[in-house]
């Protein structure tokens, strides 16, 4: 039996959750949680297995619930479910340990499909179909691409890359990007190790050469 908690401020989506999941012969609601805060007390008490997590919830956010959660060295693994694109929350979440974030409109039999398949650690975004890729934001497959460290990564760059690669040739600080692009630095610190993944290097230094061969 696959345990699950919902962590939801909206009530209707929260119990709309819960009901279609419960329905699932191989599913059981371990918990319901309105706050980050209050899902991390109940996770304390009865670890689930897969925590469905809102973004943005009063008193405590997903993404610093989903990192205070993983501090507790839990079994649970954590599923964002969010109406947002803002990628700085979203990076922030997936930097936290989300094994995965969806748009809220997922159709329930992707979602329940991602939920057997992270519980069963049979969970690739590389196998995801025009479907699943459809309900998921873009930036959690870049972030995918910063895991695998080949130079074929060069082709999937995206205009944000290039942008950043070429503040980082012109000598820009993290700090300096951040203000540029209006970000965090601590996101542009996520991309820039994203960056250094896809192009195989490992330093600026690395990175500096390697534009020497590219037109941009």
């Amino acid at each position: 039996m696959i345990q699950i908690g919902i962590a939801e401020d909206q009530a209707l989506i929260r119990e709309s959750l819960a009901i279609v999941l419960a329905l699932e012969s191989d599913f059981e609601i371990s918990w319901t949680a309105e706050t980050g805060v209050e899902a991390m007390v109940l996770t304390e008490q009865v670890a689930p297995d897969i925590i469905l997590m809102d973004l943005r919830m009063p008193e405590m956010d997903g993404a610093t619930a989903i990192r205070r959660i993983r501090r507790m060295k839990l079994k649970s693994q954590m599923i964002v479910l969010t109406t947002f694109h803002h990628e700085e929350w979203l990076m922030d979440a997936i930097d936290a340990g989300a094994v995965a974030c969806f748009m809220k409109e997922i159709p329930p039999d992707l979602l329940i499909t991602a939920i057997r398949a992270i519980y069963h650690n049979n969970w690739d975004p590389d196998l995801w179909t025009k479907d699943w890729r459809r309900y998921a934001p873009e930036i959690q497959f870049r972030a995918h691409l910063g895991t695998n460290q080949t130079k074929d990564n060069q082709e999937n760059l995206t205009s944000r890359d290039i942008d950043i690669w070429r503040k980082l040739c012109s000598g820009a600080t993290n700090k300096e990007i951040a203000a540029d692009l209006h970000l965090s630095e601590g996101t542009v610190k996520n991309y820039v190790s994203i960056l250094y993944a896809k192009l195989g290097v490992r330093h600026r230094a690395e990175v500096v050469n390697l534009a020497r061969d590219r037109i941009f």
